[in-house]
Parts: structure tokens; C-alpha cells; sequence
């Protein structure tokens, strides 16, 4: 039976590095990303903020094929993904980069162990936006990247950032353990690693 460990926290928190480094860690882990399933970023703003304030149920948000891929790497069966062929190996572990953490009711009984990286909102913003900055350098992207980070910068005040307070909220509360997000990405993974040992020693 395997094991899965869910990573949450804001945009520009570290999850992906976080993941990556606890898979690194853990040795017999897999990775499994949230962004392979959800569709609410083809959303328009106008549509996520009258989401919001409809009462911002994440239930809402459709996740196809989640339940299934969760089943199978808990009970050893590796996951294909028709799109692009790449085959998740049911590993002990599976590092599962989640925000919605167990607010999601779909995913919520497969998670084992549920990971929260506290962040304050203006460093979170601040990486996001280097990020995608060194990006663009790196691949040259000029206009269309720019007008994609000037939107991103518009929507922050009225669509982000309260979509970040709700996902604080709801997701932190659940969480087993909490990490400081200003600390290394290393120094986190280690802390979680230990966590997961800690928590699973007699679990096979």
C-alpha cells in the first residue's frame, strides 16, 4: 500500500521545489502534480471572482480522472497519462503537489499526509514574479510574456490574493505539519522527510 504525500501552499510558496526535494529525500517516491488534472485556470477572472463570491466551493472545481490515478499509486498500480504517454510509478510514496489540500473532497481521503507551507503573500508574489521574469529572459518571450505578467499584476488585488487568503483558511487547518517557507527549500524537505519517516516507520 502506498503512501501520499500532499504539498500545499500559495502561488509562489515552492511547491514544485518542495515536491521535488522530498522525492529527492524520500528516495521511494513518485511525483504527481495538480496541474495535470484541474481545469479552473481556463476560467476567465470575471468567472473566478464571481466564484468567489458564489462562496468559492473548491468542490467545484472538476478534477477528472484524479480519483482514479489516487486509487491506483495507493494500491501499487502505476498511472499513465493518455495526453503526453508519461507513466507515474507506484512508488512507497507519492509526493502529490496539491493546494487544495483535504478542502477538496475528492482528494481529501486519499491524502496520508498533508504538508503547508506558510509564506507571507508579498514574498509569495515577489518569487512568482521573478520567476516568471527570469523566464522570459531565459526563453525570450517578450510581448506575450509581458502582457501575461502585466495581467497577472491586475488581477493580484482583486482575484489572487483573496483567492490565496481563501485557500489559507481552508487548507492550513488540515495541514499535519507546517513549514516556514522562508526557509531553504532543503531545509524544508529534511523537516518533512523526517515528518513522513516518522509518521510511516512501521508502515510497509
Amino acid at each position: 500500500m502506498g503512501h501520499i504525500i500532499a504539498v500545499a501552499g500559495p502561488i509562489g510558496s515552492g511547491k514544485s521545489t518542495l515536491v521535488r526535494e522530498i522525492a529527492r529525500g524520500l528516495g521511494n517516491a513518485s511525483i504527481l502534480h495538480y496541474d495535470r488534472y484541474e481545469h479552473a485556470t481556463h476560467r476567465t477572472p470575471a468567472e473566478m471572482i464571481q466564484w468567489m463570491r458564489a462562496g468559492a466551493d473548491f468542490n467545484d472545481f472538476a478534477l477528472p480522472g484524479l480519483t482514479r490515478d489516487l486509487s491506483k499509486l495507493k494500491n501499487g498500480v502505476p498511472v499513465v497519462n493518455s495526453a503526453d504517454g508519461e507513466t507515474i510509478a507506484a512508488e512507497r510514496f507519492t509526493v502529490f503537489e496539491m493546494p487544495l489540500g483535504r478542502a477538496h473532497r475528492q482528494a481529501a481521503s486519499f491524502i496520508d499526509l498533508l504538508l503547508w507551507i506558510d509564506i507571507p503573500f508579498d514574498i509569495a508574489l515577489a518569487r512568482k514574479a521573478g520567476e516568471y521574469a527570469r523566464r522570459l529572459l531565459a526563453e525570450g518571450d517578450g510581448t506575450g510574456g509581458l502582457n501575461w505578467l502585466a495581467e497577472y499584476f491586475g488581477n493580484y488585488l482583486s482575484l489572487i490574493r483573496p483567492l490565496m487568503k481563501i485557500q489559507e483558511e481552508r487548507v492550513r487547518p488540515g495541514a499535519d505539519l507546517v513549514l516556514d517557507g522562508l526557509e531553504e527549500p532543503r531545509d524544508m524537505a529534511c523537516r518533512a522527510v523526517e515528518a513522513i519517516g516518522a509518521r510511516f516507520a512501521n508502515n510497509t
